[in-house]
C-alpha cells in the first residue's frame, strides 16, 4: 500500500494525509452472528477469494464489510439471505446480477445480491478488476459510463440523480 499517513494510534495505513477514520478494523464474526449457515460460507468464500488478490483489509462494523487495498474496491452488506456486493470500478460493466450501477467522478459502482456459490463466481472477475482500479488507477480504462454529473442506473433503464430526481 502506498503510505502518505499511518494513525498512530490504530496504526492503519492511508493514502491521505490525516484521513478521517474510525480507528480499527472490527471482528469478523460479529458480522457474522446469527447469520445462516449458507450465508456464512458464501461470506467465507468470498473473504478467500478476496484475500488470493494481494492485500486487502477488511472493516467491519454492525453488518457491513469494506474490502480496502490502498483504497476501498468492495463493500459487502451482510444480509440475513444474500451479500449485497457493491464493486467500485473505473467503469460501467454489463451482468445481469447487477441491480443498480451509480457514478461519480471518481469511479462506477455496481450492486448486486449474491445468494450462491455461482452468483459469486460469476462476481470473481468484477472483484479482480476492483482491486486492480484501487491499486493502480491510473492504468485502469476509462469507459463512457462514468458521467460528469453522475447518477444512478437501475437494471429497469431508470435513471435518477444522486438526490432521487429522476433524469430523462
Amino acid at each position: 500500500m502506498a503510505t502518505a499517513w499511518v494513525c498512530p494510534k490504530c496504526k492503519r495505513r492511508f493514502i491521505q494525509r490525516n484521513q478521517r477514520h474510525a480507528c480499527g478494523t472490527g471482528e469478523r464474526a460479529a458480522v457474522l452472528r446469527n447469520r445462516p449457515p449458507e450465508i456464512v460460507e458464501l461470506y467465507a468464500a468470498l473473504e478467500t477469494f478476496v484475500k488470493s488478490l494481494g492485500s486487502v483489509e477488511f472493516v467491519t462494523r454492525e453488518r457491513y464489510v469494506l474490502l480496502r487495498s490502498d483504497r476501498i474496491f468492495a463493500d459487502l452488506v451482510i444480509m440475513s439471505g444474500a451479500l449485497r456486493l457493491a464493486v467500485h470500478l473505473s467503469r460501467e460493466a454489463k451482468n445481469g446480477l447487477f441491480f443498480k450501477i451509480a457514478s461519480d467522478r471518481k469511479h462506477v459502482t455496481h450492486v448486486a445480491k449474491l445468494h450462491t456459490m455461482d452468483e459469486l463466481e460469476t462476481m470473481k472477475p468484477f472483484l479482480r478488476e476492483a482491486y486492480q482500479f484501487s491499486r493502480f488507477p491510473a492504468e485502469a480504462p476509462r469507459a463512457g459510463g462514468a458521467t460528469a454529473a453522475g447518477g444512478v442506473r437501475r437494471t429497469d433503464g431508470e435513471r435518477r440523480a444522486p438526490g432521487g430526481v429522476q433524469r430523462p
